[in-house]
């Protein structure tokens, strides 16, 4: 079993984490951080953390500001602020550098991240993210907050569990759904408002070149929210980086494929050059 414990940053606004640590006596592995996608929290990356931490590597995941157990100052929030956030908590733990891996939100944190704070990324998987949104894409933003602002996250739960789910799998596993709808209804409304603003400003697509660190791209053959193409975009703006498209996988493609999910990065820290 592996050792793990929650706890509360010392610095504001107060970010809830849980680390975990491989079994005493296990092969070290790098120090892995996770980063959730909107509307989630750090259980959404439960079967990976343990993968990992079985790999023999510490990992740490933790719920982004406005989510889960973490803080929610008064918005708008910025990616840069959400990289801060994600900065300074690997500095009060002294964990760095992170194998960052980002899903959605959390890719587009980890792309700030490792260019604000390059000597805190060792390498970064970005899944089902983009660097940016067309403006056809930026107004739709603009008009699920003014759905929640009208008829609270009721109104847009649905629309976000058919984007995150392929008609199959939302078939088959009702009780995954089911689950993850009762957690988009749990977040603080002024928490996911604040952070659709920062997500709705992406754009780092003509900073990808100063990426220096190994990258790992996923997509989600079936994604509408973020479709392959923009996967694309950001593998070739990263020198180096790999692009892997999981088939039957929309946007929340670790929980919908997750041993696909996990056996591409396996492959991919087997190439990884030692920090």
């Amino acid at each position: 079993m592996s050792d793990a414990r929650d706890g509360l940053s010392v610095t504001s606004p107060r970010l809830h984490y849980r680390l975990q640590q491989p079994a005493a006596g296990a092969v070290a592995g790098p120090a892995f951080m996770l980063g959730h996608a909107l509307g989630c929290d750090l259980r959404m990356w439960d079967a990976l953390a343990e993968h990992l931490v079985a790999r023999g590597g510490r990992v740490l995941r933790y719920d982004q500001r406005g989510h889960g157990g973490s803080d929610t100052p008064a918005g708008p929030y910025t990616l840069a602020d959400l990289a801060d956030d994600a900065a300074r908590l690997i500095d009060e733990l002294a964990l760095g550098p992170v194998v960052w891996i980002g899903l959605s939100m959390g890719g587009m944190v980890g792309q700030e991240l490792a260019l604000r704070y390059p000597d805190r990324v060792q390498a970064l998987v970005l899944a089902n993210t983009t660097s940016g949104y067309p403006a056809e894409a930026q107004a739709g933003w603009s008009l699920r907050i003014a759905s929640i602002e009208q008829g609270g996250l009721e109104a847009i739960v649905d629309g976000a569990l058919q984007r995150w789910f392929h008609d199959g799998f939302r078939a088959a596993h009702p009780e995954v759904v089911a689950l993850w709808r009762g957690r988009v209804l749990a977040c603080r409304q002024t928490g996911y408002i604040a952070c659709c603003q920062a997500i709705s400003q992406v754009d780092t697509t003509s900073r990808l070149p100063a990426v220096r660190q190994p990258a790992l791209v996923i997509a989600g053959a079936l994604d509408a929210g973020t479709p392959p193409a923009m996967s694309e975009l950001i593998a070739a703006g990263i020198p180096g980086a790999e692009l892997v498209v999981l088939p039957e996988a929309s946007h929340l493609s670790v929980l919908e494929q997750p041993q696909a999910f996990m056996h591409c990065i396996d492959q991919w820290l087997t190439r990884l050059p030692a920090p």
